[in-house]
């Protein structure tokens, strides 16, 4: 009964918000943000031993790579008119 309680900290929300970032790109079939995403969630864990400046590094790189990996507004909009038509 007196199990320690894992200590949560800010891996986890990271975890999730990666995780928020790979269902948006998903929907919107941006392959490479996807991609991106999941490193995002993976490299945020809290077991991987890569900390310090290189981890931050790292993810600030994997979300810039997810903004500029999502497709034109027009083409968001071409694919979110035949979605309609088709239903």
């Amino acid at each position: 009964m007196n199990a320690k309680k894992a200590k949560f900290t800010w891996h986890y929300y990271f975890m999730a918000f990666g995780a928020l970032m790979a269902l948006l790109a998903v929907t919107l079939s941006a392959w490479g943000a996807t991609i991106s995403a999941l490193a995002f969630t993976i490299l945020s864990h809290p077991v991987i031993r890569f900390a310090g400046v290189g981890r931050f590094v790292f993810l600030i790189l994997f979300a810039i790579l997810y903004v500029f990996s999502f497709p034109d507004p027009a083409v968001v909009k071409s694919m979110m008119a035949s979605d309609v038509a088709h239903s």
